[in-house]
Parts: C-alpha cells; structure tokens; sequence
C-alpha cells in the first residue's frame, strides 16, 4: 500500500486506519518527505502551516526529539465563533496557540532567517485554536515518525482576528486563559511554545529554507500550544483569550 496516499485517504475521509500502511518513515526527513507527497494527493489547498511540539508538554507527549512542521488546508479552516464538525473517528483534542500571517514570501537560501527578518516579513498575528487528530492506530505517544508523516497530527483550524505584529522578544510573556463552557479550562504563556511563538516561526522558516521551501506570502503559520490540552465533548465550546491579542472561539460539533 502506499503509505502517502492511505494518509490522505484518511484526512480526506475523515477515517482513521486500523492498521498500519506500511513500515514507519526510517527518520525525520523521510517523514517529512511522506507528509507533503501526503499533502498533494489530498487535492486539497494548503494554506500554511501548524507547528508541532514546541512545548516541553508536547515534546514529552509524543516522545519526541523537537519540533516538526505540518500543513493547514482551507478545507478545514473554519471562522472565528463559528462551528468545527468534527469525525467520530477523531481525538477531539484543541490546542490553544498563537498565529501568524505572512505578508510576504521569505525565499530560502544558504543563511538562516533571524527573527527581525522573518516577523518583518509576517502581516499580522492571531490567537488560534487547532484541533489535533490521529488518523493512525494507537495514541500520539506511539510513533513519533508516523505523527511527522500524519501532517503533524493537524486535523482542523480556527484563526482568530488580525492583531498588529509585536516586536521579537515580546511573544514570550503573552498570556492565554481558555474557557470550555464559559469554565475555566487552562492557561499558559507564549515562552511555552519553543520559548515564544516568534522563535517557532522563525525555526519553521528555517525548517523549510533546509528543505528547499519558504514561507509564502498569505500563509497562515500555528505555532504550538501554550496552554494546557483541551478534550472537548460533541457541542463544547472553546474560547481562548489574551489581553493583548482579543479572543478567538469555536464550538466543536
């Protein structure tokens, strides 16, 4: 079986394989490789990017070494307060974050971007709600490899309203609070994302400079839960807020 094209049969599907589709990438780069053959044959339109475990959290989660990239699709992209379907095969699990979009292309080459550069080719910043599933058997902790190839575990997105960019260094000490049902849910800080969500973008935009891709002009970048995980029940709504950066919400059906 070709392990591309069962991935996207799954997220297109909205199903989850019973079975393994072939044996697991042999490392990060082959991983990588399976992700975006995966991302093709969907038919889908990529819209940017989610950035997977740059929390501590996350990275002990999923027994994982650092961060990965994966793709957002406009297929799955829903408005700010408005609903998410969700497939009963699915974890149903939200990760509260904190987006960017980009204003610009930043083409690869052979220096590394800094984060003057890269948030200064970025439009605006967000906060951001990812619904996170599995579409391969067992948990998210059972091969980290397989999650790379699985588009990072990135099922649906929510981006909240356009804020103006803040300067590098002033990611870290943002702070998000999120409700479920108008209850306390969790909280944390944006130093939790790989140290601060600027540093996450500007680490994918070197991610995809190595890898012979860029950031592009309209591209909407995740760039890791900050908080605590969400499980949310059919119905669930969840609201994540930040003083600086207004509110994003969604009801997950």
């Amino acid at each position: 079986m070709n392990i591309a094209q069962a991935l996207a049969d799954a997220r297109t599907q909205g199903s989850k394989l019973n079975t393994y589709p072939g044996d697991a990438p042999r490392d990060e780069a082959h991983a990588f490789e399976v992700q975006c053959d995966a991302a093709r044959l969907t038919g889908w339109t990529q819209t940017g990017w989610k950035i997977g475990c740059t929390s501590k959290m996350a990275q002990e989660m999923l027994r994982a070494d650092g961060p990965f990239p994966g793709p957002i699709y406009a297929e799955r992209t829903y408005p700010d307060d408005g609903d998410v379907p969700v497939s009963e095969a699915a974890i149903r699990l939200v990760e509260p974050e904190i987006a960017f979009t980009m204003a610009r292309d930043l083409p690869s080459g052979s220096t590394e971007h800094s984060a003057e550069d890269v948030l200064a080719a970025a439009a605006s910043v967000h906060l951001s709600l990812e619904l996170v599933n599995r579409r391969l058997p067992g948990g998210l902790e059972d091969g980290n490899m397989w999650n790379i190839a699985d588009g990072g575990c990135n099922d649906a997105f929510v981006l909240g309203p356009a804020n103006e960019v803040l300067p590098a260094g002033r990611y870290a000490a943002l702070e998000l609070v999120v409700a479920r049902n108008d209850q306390p849910a969790t909280h944390g800080i944006g130093a939790n994302a790989l140290g601060g969500p600027d540093i996450a973008l500007t680490w994918l935009a070197n991610y995809l400079n190595v890898h012979g891709l860029m950031l592009k002009a309209g591209d909407v970048v995740t760039t890791g839960v900050v908080t605590g995980l969400v499980y949310v029940d059919p119905e669930d709504e969840i609201i994540s807020t930040c003083a600086e950066l207004g509110e994003v919400s969604a009801r997950y059906k």
